[in-house]
Order: structure tokens, then C-alpha cells, then sequence
């Protein structure tokens, strides 16, 4: 078990509620299990699903990067450099701003609310 999923595990619940950092729209965490995070995302609660490996490389690839931009953009190559580049390479959905308030929630990273938004890895 890697660092983010321990912190996820010890942090978070499934069936709780959070919301992105910019326009604070709410989300649920439908499922955490072997597999990974299971998110809730929109009205309809699409159900996004996000690997152990996929979490703990946000970790990973940020580390040592101080601030950077979470950078959601609605394309599917995303906006290299940022969150939102990283998550695009696993998933091709604008869900950086989901991803960057489950990783604050867990204590992972501190985000920087002011627009444009940003996140630095604190654990």
C-alpha cells in the first residue's frame, strides 16, 4: 500500500461528500476498495473510477515540484506541466479539480484556491 492510498484510507469514507476546489461543485466518493477510488461525479453521479497506481503517481510526478497549476482544460490531451496533463493520461475527462479535492481531503497535497487554481504536494 502506497502513501496516498494509506492517507485515503485513514481520511475519507465512502459515501462522502467534497467539492472542487474552484467552483466548489459537489462530488461524492462512491467506493474505496482494492482496485482504487471510486468517484460521483455531476448530477447524474457518473462513476469515475481512478486506479491506486494513477493516484499515487500524482505523488509521484509532483513531489518535488512545489507549486503547480491544476490547469483544467477541456481537451483531451490537457495542459502539459499541470494536474490536469497527468490525469488526462489515465483519464480523458476534465477531472483534475475532483482529483486535486480528494487529494487535499487526504492530506496529499494544499491547494491554492485563488484562480488559477493550484496544488503543491505536502505528503
Amino acid at each position: 500500500m502506497g502513501p496516498v492510498e494509506s492517507a485515503i484510507r485513514e481520511s475519507i469514507r465512502a459515501g462522502e461528500d467534497l467539492k472542487t476546489p474552484a467552483r466548489k461543485k459537489p462530488f461524492t466518493v462512491g467506493a474505496i476498495d482494492g482496485n482504487g477510488v471510486v468517484l460521483l461525479l455531476g448530477r447524474k453521479q457518473t462513476r469515475t473510477p481512478f486506479s491506486w497506481e494513477a493516484l499515487e503517481g500524482v505523488r509521484n510526478e509532483f513531489l518535488n515540484s512545489g507549486w503547480i497549476a491544476i490547469g483544467g482544460i477541456r481537451n483531451a490531451q490537457g495542459n502539459p506541466g499541470t494536474l490536469d496533463g497527468y490525469v488526462k493520461q489515465v483519464m480523458k475527462r476534465d477531472t483534475a479539480g475532483w482529483i486535486a479535492s480528494l487529494l487535499e481531503a487526504a492530506g496529499i497535497v494544499e491547494l491554492d484556491r485563488a484562480r488559477p487554481g493550484r496544488l503543491r504536494v505536502i505528503a
